[in-house]
């Protein structure tokens, strides 16, 4: 009486729990809705990690001729490139003098625009203040694979399906852990059996080298998460932080955005001098546009080391007196979503770092197409079986 009473007490404890099966479902459906998305992100992200080293081969920016020769007035440069494409304005100014030193990005659009959705991409040296180039962002390999990497050539639609299917990764890969903790107790870490069946092989694949980029994984899909609300947070930001400053603007004159009186390089100087000496200039955005107001620059600060080199600040300058009106820092959510794009691809660490992403990208998309495999295999190899069944019982 007790040995079959020990025998179920044995069979019950050796059945999966229900939060065992209900992870192993989420964890196979989650990953295969997940899969044909994902290997498109895979791919795209392994080129979009080197983007900095393929725009310099592909001379997307081009070089200055002196970058450490004293600089023209930045209005200079701004009136040449506008001279050369009449019928323009100026939309931002860039300046990376870590990446292009010398070189002036000068965004331009059409005269009467005030998004940057038709923006184009023109450079001067600062040295000359002379035109040396242009680009078309949609026409670059990186600005190609970045638009279907992070919008799918969706817009911001296609960011918040990005969100989605990072949510559907994180999801498989937390389930993931639950199903990989009895297999665990049972099989040594790193085990392959080999010579028994090729799906055991295949398996053991797929849990070691899951368990080895997991923690890659999980800082890549939740920084992926993060950067799929990045328009939403940008208009969210737009509409407390700027609205604020135009709802005070809409009782003042607004300035002619072409040829605004405060000239960009006085809105640069009003906003340095109300900053440390270990901030930088990286944008100038121009009145007139979205994220400025008709009558004012937003002037973009950031830090000149470290994180800060990530982070900004934004200084809000009048464009007719050239006097500081604002000083504005991100908010907290704003802050982590500009922090998660370069941890995101890899760039805080350098080329040693960027070849870790890259061999982790490419064993994730691994472990993706042959969790595919195993999906696909066990379905194969159980529809024989039902057919066998059918068949007797017929």
């Amino acid at each position: 009486m007790n040995a079959p009473a020990a025998r179920g007490g044995e069979a019950a404890r050796a059945l999966p729990s229900r939060w065992f099966r209900f992870n192993l479902w989420l964890h196979r459906w989650a990953s295969l809705v997940a899969t044909l998305p994902f290997l498109v992100l895979c791919l795209t992200g392994t080129v979009l990690i080197f983007h900095e080293e393929i725009d310099a081969a592909l001379g997307v920016v081009p070089s200055a001729q002196r970058g450490d020769a004293p600089h023209r007035p930045i209005a200079e440069g701004v009136a040449h490139v506008l001279a050369a494409h009449p019928g323009e304005r100026a939309l931002s100014i860039g300046i990376d003098a870590e990446n292009h030193p010398g070189v002036l990005l000068v965004v331009t659009a059409a005269a009467g625009e005030t998004t940057f959705d038709h923006a184009k991409l023109r450079f001067a040296d600062l040295a000359t203040a002379q035109p040396i180039g242009e680009s078309d962002p949609d026409k670059t390999l990186t600005g190609f694979l970045l638009e279907l990497h992070s919008q799918w050539f969706l817009g911001p639609v296609g960011e918040v399906i990005g969100a989605l299917i990072a949510l559907l990764v994180l999801l498989s890969l937390l389930s993931g852990l639950v199903v990989y903790a009895p297999y665990v107790k049972r099989i040594a870490f790193g085990v392959l059996r080999r010579g028994k069946d090729a799906r055991l092989l295949q398996l053991d694949l797929h849990n070691f080298i899951g368990a080895i980029v997991l923690g890659w994984a999980l800082v890549v899909t939740v920084t992926g998460f993060l950067l799929g609300f990045s328009t939403i947070a940008l208009m969210v930001w737009q509409a407390t932080a700027l609205g604020e400053i135009r709802t005070q603007a809409a009782g003042m004159t607004a300035v002619d955005p072409l040829h605004p009186p405060a000239d960009v390089d006085r809105a640069i100087a009003s906003a340095m001098a109300n900053a440390g000496p270990d901030r930088r200039i990286t944008s100038v955005i121009f009145p007139g546009t979205n994220f400025s107001t008709p009558r004012h620059y937003t002037v973009l600060l950031s830090g000149k080391s470290g994180i800060e080199q990530r982070l900004f600040t934004a200084s809000i300058v009048d464009a007719e007196s050239g006097a500081l009106v604002a000083h504005d820092e991100p908010p907290a959510y704003l802050k982590a979503i500009i922090l998660s794009e370069p941890l995101h691809f890899g760039d805080y660490g350098g080329l040693p770092l960027k070849l870790l992403w890259t061999a982790c990208t490419w064993l994730t998309l691994f472990i993706t197409a042959n969790g595919a495999w195993l999906w696909w295999n066990r379905r194969r190899r159980r529809a024989p079986r039902a057919a066998t069944t059918n068949e007797v019982a017929a």
